[in-house]
């Protein structure tokens, strides 16, 4: 169709959809940078890692959603599928593979913004009418990168299950040969009664006992949550004043992050959001034109302690005072705490892993 034969929006989204498609390279190098940056738990790639196509592809078919064009649903969902297992493979937790298909949402909206605005034709309902399609698009994304990335850990989890299974029979078949000959009673009783049969049964019992505590235990089941990694608590505090700048805005205060804090196994989300539950509380009700300030405190056995700053100066107490009991029961049911004293203190479970680093988190702008 001809430049001149197309209506205003037909121009619009040809216009849109051919921005999305040339800049997407460029928005899978910054989806994937941003991403590590904005959801701890995504996966980091070093600056000069080949980039995964299957970003590419998604993008340019998101792109293609907005149009209508043919088989762009078949693409969208063979990419968001690929990608999603990537994802698995590559690390990622899935509270970081939902904060990444928001960036990537963001992202796109974005520059479809972007592209937009060097038309004067269109009207406001044509920007939201190619709003809801893209929205549409990224909706059917989500569907597939979840289903990707499930389909990525059963297969993972059925394998482990396997080995664990052919593990466990082994020493279980031990065990039921040395009890078939202690009962079996066409044997000499001195040969039943030998002290190598017990040793046996002791000896593969106690194997299947510690394959048990190690590989069907509480902590095997919380790595197959998805929700414990290495997660630098600067990132997770930034994250949370960019969430919380409206709210900041509107006391008149900051949020400031005093480095350095550590980098801690953990669970992401729940520090987000009890971070978040606190930080907010806390804006609430704290005096105009001061800084709210999160900063270490100490370490303690299965926890790293925050403490959250403020100078109190308003009378909107209460609300501070019913959001930190909200935190503190959030914080319960994670293993946590939340208490006040001279600061508002919040105590995240962590884990010691190997090569968990205790010291400042790396850097990272806005």
């Amino acid at each position: 169709m001809l430049e001149a034969e197309r209506t205003p929006v037909q121009r619009l989204t040809h216009q849109v959809v051919s921005s999305l498609q040339a800049e997407a390279p460029a928005l899978a190098a910054r989806w994937r940078t941003d991403g590590a940056r904005v959801a701890p738990g995504a996966p980091t790639m070093a600056a000069d890692a080949p980039q995964s196509g299957e970003i590419v592809r998604a993008l340019d078919a998101l792109a293609r959603g907005i149009s209508g064009e043919p088989c762009w649903q078949d693409d969208l969902i063979r990419a968001g599928w690929a990608l999603g297992a990537e994802e698995f493979r590559l690390g990622a937790s899935l509270p970081a593979l939902l904060k990444q298909l928001d960036l990537m949402e963001a992202m796109t909206l974005y520059a479809a913004e972007t592209a937009a605005v060097a038309d004067d034709t269109a009207t406001a309902a044509d920007g939201i009418a190619i709003a809801r399609r893209l929205q549409r698009a990224r909706s059917l994304l989500s569907l597939a990168m979840l289903k990707g990335f499930v389909e990525e850990y059963l297969d993972g989890v059925r394998s482990r299950y396997r080995t664990l299974r052919h593990d466990i029979r082994n020493p279980l078949g031990t065990i039921k040969t040395a009890v078939s000959l202690m009962e079996d009673e066409t044997i000499p009783a001195d040969m039943r009664a030998n002290p190598r049969f017990r040793a046996m049964v002791k000896r593969n019992a106690t194997s299947i006992d510690a394959m048990i505590g190690q590989r069907l235990g509480d902590g095997a089941a919380r790595e197959e949550a998805f929700a414990w990694h290495a997660v630098p608590l600067a990132d997770v505090v930034r994250t949370v004043r960019r969430d919380l700048r409206e709210d900041a805005a509107e006391a008149h205060c900051s949020v400031t992050v005093e480095e350095p804090l550590p980098t801690v196994y953990t669970d992401a989300l729940g520090a987000e959001l009890l971070l978040r539950m606190v930080v907010g509380a806390v804006l609430r009700a704290a005096a105009p034109h001061t800084d709210v300030g999160v900063s270490f405190v100490r370490r303690e056995e299965g926890a790293v302690v925050l403490g959250v700053r403020h100078e109190p100066g308003c009378d909107r107490v209460a609300d501070r005072e019913a959001g930190l009991a909200l935190a503190e029961r959030l914080a319960r049911r994670m293993g946590g705490r939340v208490w006040q004293d001279d600061l508002t203190y919040i105590a995240l479970p962590t884990s010691a892993e190997e090569g968990e680093d205790l010291g400042g988190a790396r850097q990272s702008a806005d």
